[in-house]
């Protein structure tokens, strides 16, 4: 194994229902493979180039950024798995969405979270994704629920240098 890369930490947690607030896309899993038909680097370039976080109201936590994926469709297919992605900010209530953005609720939901990284953006976070299909439902905590998966990025979030962020992975109760 590469030095440089660290086995993530797995937590199985209990979160209460939260709701987000974001940039919205649709993804098609194998476009992601092309940089000219994906949606997801293009939407995190949108999202920060134009400072979307700050138009959002009633942040929780400024400028700690989520990336949540969820509504999957053909989840055990890799050639065909489709969801949607919502990029933003965790929410105390919902009021005045700017035009462009979305609310998306989360209800109380069991995770494993993975502690990732340090390392660079976007290796650290393909790595740990790469990984959970050589988990077994014992290592993982459960079986996936394939409902809502996130990712939780620093507030000073810097993708030339070591980071480390947080994967959280739906599983069934």
């Amino acid at each position: 194994m590469d030095p440089q890369t660290q086995k993530p930490k797995l937590t199985v947690i209990d979160l209460p229902t939260f709701t987000l607030v974001g940039l919205t896309r649709d993804i098609i899993q194998k476009e992601e493979l092309d940089p000219q038909t994906g949606q997801i680097g293009k939407a995190y370039e949108e999202y920060f180039d134009m400072q979307m976080n700050e138009k959002i109201p009633h942040r929780l936590h400024p400028k700690r950024t989520y990336c949540m994926y969820y509504e999957y469709q053909n989840p055990h297919d890799h050639d065909e798995i489709k969801y949607k992605m919502v990029l933003g900010e965790m929410v105390s209530e919902v009021t005045n969405l700017p035009e462009g953005l979305i609310a998306v609720t989360v209800p109380a939901h069991r995770f494993c979270r993975f502690d990732c990284g340090p390392g660079p953006i976007p290796k650290v976070i393909i790595d740990a994704w790469q990984s959970l299909p050589k988990l077994s439902p014992d290592e993982l905590g459960g079986t996936r629920s394939y409902d809502y998966d996130f990712e939780v990025y620093p507030e000073e979030l810097n993708v030339n240098e070591n980071i480390k962020l947080e994967l959280f992975i739906g599983l069934q109760k």
